[in-house]
């Protein structure tokens, strides 16, 4: 039988191909008989994780630990390097964070389809940023310094509202409210949007304290629909 696989490292003369959860979330899920209510230590599991993951979509793997994360649960987050890229090396780094205080880790059903989809969104996310960088050549944009703002707030502000992000994220969010039976009413009325319809619209909306004429904003909603209607038409 035929491995699925999707490639994060199309050669320099193809075209990048954005996937959708549909498309990735069958290749993570031979991964759940693996390690489907089994106990693990954070280390063998991470390595179970991460040998999968690398080999189906041709992307780094690095373990980090932080204490934001839930006991007995794997967050991720992933970087894209536009250097490496136009190098023709792998480009995107999947990081794999565990709470440091876990030893031993075991995932129900629930737990790995959430993080399935974590997995699956950030590489989307980051694929969204290979698209971008090569359709300007890995020409690097001049941007203003987030990390330099004055407070948290107008760092998120920044970070969020950088166009780049914004359409990254309207990628994100598009698929996350495709899991709602009323994903329409939510993008109308994104004011009543809670983290369990889309944990990164409601990160939007919070960091731009509910200001709908934003540009920001505006820009995202726009994208979000847009990309609702490719995915249902």
């Amino acid at each position: 039988m035929k491995i699925k696989k999707f490639n994060c490292k199309p050669k320099l003369d193809k075209e990048v191909l954005v996937p959708s959860r549909k498309q990735i979330l069958p290749i993570i899920n031979e991964l759940k008989p693996l390690i489907l209510n089994r106990i693990f230590t954070v280390d063998e599991i991470v390595e179970i994780i991460g040998v999968f993951i690398g080999k189906r979509f041709k992307v780094d793997i690095v373990h980090a630990r932080a204490p934001e994360v839930d006991l007995n649960d794997i967050d991720l987050n992933a970087y894209y390097d536009s250097g490496l890229d136009e190098a023709g090396d792998v480009s995107i780094e999947l990081y794999i964070i565990t709470n440091p205080n876990d030893e031993m880790i075991t995932l129900d059903d629930k737990q790995f389809d959430v993080i399935a989809k974590r997995i699956a969104d950030s590489i989307a996310h980051e694929m969204k940023h290979m698209k971008q960088s090569r359709a300007r050549d890995w020409l690097e944009v001049e941007r203003m310094d987030f990390a330099y703002a004055e407070d948290e707030l107008l760092e998120s502000q920044l970070y969020l509202g950088d166009p780049d992000e914004v359409d990254a994220y309207a990628y994100n969010i598009a698929e996350e409210l495709l899991d709602c039976p009323n994903y329409r009413l939510k993008l109308e009325q994104p004011s009543t949007v809670t983290t369990k319809d889309s944990l990164n619209l409601w990160a939007y909306v919070h960091t731009f304290e509910g200001d709908f004429n934003h540009p920001v904003l505006k820009k995202l909603l726009k994208k979000v629909y847009k990309n609702l209607s490719n995915r249902v038409n």
